[in-house]
């Protein structure tokens, strides 16, 4: 087995948490975009449909190439995907906020870019993962991938936490945190190109004969529909559940939507301060079985959301993000987990697609349908988002896979036989 390197794995630590950190950017600037810009909230929500809607029609075809030219090759492009998406995004918000096009013109921009970011932008994150599978045992497995996972949340801490304070760089206003990222990605691409080469997956030249048998699509494996499934749903209640809060916030607070960009900023970011405790603290102390943790977590979120539902005050509203956030945080690096034992190393790539594809559903249907209820009655998106979490831990207790259960057995701290260098 090929060593992972301290370096390469902060790399990839790095490239996941600026791509991260610009999604959770553009889940705070939203509500604040769209109604500095005049466009309907259900429709500024879209544009990260968009970027979920393109993931899921290309999410096959990277899997494929990071099979054939290998893990790295996917993660360069990705990366070069990503810093376009960002600068794209970025422009397309400043000339809509600025009124310099119309609001139809300004949002039209901003879905290439959001597109952009789902088509290409994202090919990193899935070959990544399985970059990393390949170099580690399976009993780190857990640990390892809830610690890359933390770079997802160390994203959404940092995002919301400074983009109130870039929204006021000189000329460029609400386009400041999207442009910022952009830049930051541009710096970190040329040390991409250190990590270690890596060829096909292995056992990929045995697929190739014609006599051999294809192999069955991921989404059509039986041992997968129940870890599928239960990903889809807790995808679209993180997602709806992020997306209407910034909306609350504002309504709840009464002030304009500049000026309460800060508060959704700390909500959001205090939420990400839990979901880290989880995967850099309670996961490596506790050691949990994914099953269990896939057990767990939709208890804690179905408290957070049902809070949130109550229509309460800001506090209370930080105090459900909160509950919810540490619920969302154990239950979706323990599927992740759970799934990566269903097949070999060779279909890592494929199953990471896999998990991330439910994600990219749960960004088509999630904040539009979370938003449009939103429009109808408060409470309701977040009483969906309760029901939707009550059947994911039902489906947490009927999945039984021995391999599911393999405890998690050392943490971070490299050993002289662990493979992290």
């Amino acid at each position: 087995m090929t060593v992972l390197r301290r370096v390469d794995f902060g790399l990839l630590y790095l490239l996941q948490m600026l791509g991260h950190i610009s999604v959770t950017m553009v889940f705070s600037l939203l509500p604040s975009v769209g109604r500095t810009a005049g466009i309907p909230d259900v429709l500024i929500v879209m544009t990260q449909s968009l970027s979920a809607m393109a993931w899921i029609f290309v999410a096959a075809f990277w899997a494929g190439l990071a099979a054939r030219r290998g893990r790295k090759f996917v993660i360069l492009l990705g990366s070069v995907g990503l810093f376009l998406a960002c600068l794209l995004t970025g422009g397309a918000i400043w000339i809509a906020v600025e009124h310099w096009v119309g609001p139809i013109a300004g949002l039209t921009i901003m879905m290439v870019g959001r597109s952009l970011n789902g088509g290409v932008g994202l090919a990193s994150a899935p070959a990544s993962q399985a970059y990393i599978i390949e170099r580690i045992p399976r009993e780190r497995r857990t640990v390892m991938l809830a610690s890359l996972a933390s770079a997802q949340a160390f994203g959404t801490v940092i995002g919301p936490a400074v983009a109130p304070f870039l929204i006021h760089l000189p000329g460029v206003g609400l386009a400041g945190p999207m442009l910022i990222v952009s830049a930051l990605v541009l710096l970190l691409m040329p040390f991409l190109f250190l990590l270690p080469h890596d060829g096909p997956s292995p056992g990929i030249e045995a697929q190739r004969p014609a006599a051999a048998a294809p192999a069955q699509g991921i989404w059509r494996m039986p041992a997968m529909r129940g870890f599928l499934a239960y990903s889809t749903i807790v995808a679209t209640a993180v997602l709806g559940t992020i997306q209407s809060v910034g909306f609350l916030i504002i309504d709840v607070i009464g002030k304009s939507p500049d000026a309460a960009q800060p508060w959704i900023g700390q909500a959001i970011a205090g939420g990400a301060v839990a979901t880290l405790l989880v995967q850099l603290v309670f996961v490596p102390l506790v050691r949990p079985t994914p099953r269990t943790m896939m057990i767990m977590g939709p208890l804690f979120a179905m408290a957070g959301v049902a809070l949130l539902a109550a229509h309460p005050g800001y506090g209370a509203i930080v105090a459900g993000i909160v509950i919810a956030n540490t619920g969302f945080a154990i239950s979706r690096p323990g599927v992740t987990a759970a799934a990566s034992f269903v097949v070999p190393l060779s279909r890592q790539t494929e199953v990471a697609g896999a998990m991330m594809s439910t994600a990219s559903i749960a960004t088509v249907v999630g904040p539009v349908l979370a938003v449009s209820l939103y429009t109808v009655w408060r409470p309701l998106p977040f009483l969906l988002m309760d029901a939707m979490l009550a059947v994911a831990f039902i489906i947490a207790l009927v999945l039984r896979r021995d391999e599911s259960r393999v405890p998690v057995t050392d943490g971070l701290v490299a050993e002289e036989t662990a493979p992290l260098t």
